[in-house]
């Protein structure tokens, strides 16, 4: 595989009564490999937000918020 992506789960959102903030809970993160950024989002639930960090072909660190793509 071309790129190595760290993919965080992201949980619902929470929101703090005493502050009025929301939160979002992140699941432990995972290794997964991929050859592009739009398949590996083939691989990932439609119905579940995540959290992607990579660096791409020029060196540049990326970071995304992304859903799963369906496969209609």
């Amino acid at each position: 595989m071309r790129y190595t992506y760290k993919v965080f789960e992201l949980g619902p959102e929470v929101a703090d009564p005493k502050t009025n903030e929301v939160h979002v809970e992140v699941m432990a993160p995972k290794q997964m490999e991929a050859m592009s950024f739009k398949k590996l989002r083939r691989k990932l639930d439609p119905d579940k937000k995540y959290h992607i960090e990579y660096r791409n072909k020029k060196d540049n660190y990326v970071s995304a918020n992304v859903t799963g793509l369906r496969t209609d």
